[in-house]
């Protein structure tokens, strides 16, 4: 089960968090590109990164962007609008920032062994695509 925030959601006169978060630079090669290296090849590589977003934690001063409430469920509740208010400490799924998030993860991850094997790093800024639905 994978839970999704509607962070495109919003209350009438409010803005939606999407609304309020920049979606980040697109880090995607050029596709077309991208096609026609990979039909000139005999041999393709694909990978499912498996909860890709939940392998990325949230700065702490970032934390507070992605709050919510949950309803405190006490069998002797007075008051029936009591909140529990809990924020994300992972990349979540539903904010438009969250594949550029993954994008800048993997590259920099890249990068760090530039370096060391430049020939797949150059393969793998030319070659990579992060699907993310």
């Amino acid at each position: 089960m994978r839970i999704v925030f509607d962070a495109s959601s919003y209350e009438d006169g409010k803005l939606a968090l999407n609304e309020c978060i920049w979606p980040g630079a697109n880090l995607h090669p050029n596709i077309f590109h991208m096609i026609i290296y990979f039909r000139l090849n005999t041999i393709a590589t694909i990978a499912d990164v498996e909860r890709a977003f939940l392998q990325i934690s949230l700065r702490d001063e970032d934390r507070d962007a992605v709050r919510f409430l949950f309803p405190e469920l006490e069998s002797n509740q007075t008051d029936p609008y009591k909140f529990q208010v809990y924020r994300f400490k992972r990349v979540m799924f539903g904010v438009n920032v969250s594949p550029f998030l993954l994008s800048a993860t993997i590259r920099n991850h890249i990068e760090k062994y530039r370096e060391q094997y430049p020939a797949a790093t150059e393969m793998l800024d030319t070659c990579l695509y992060v699907l993310t639905t």
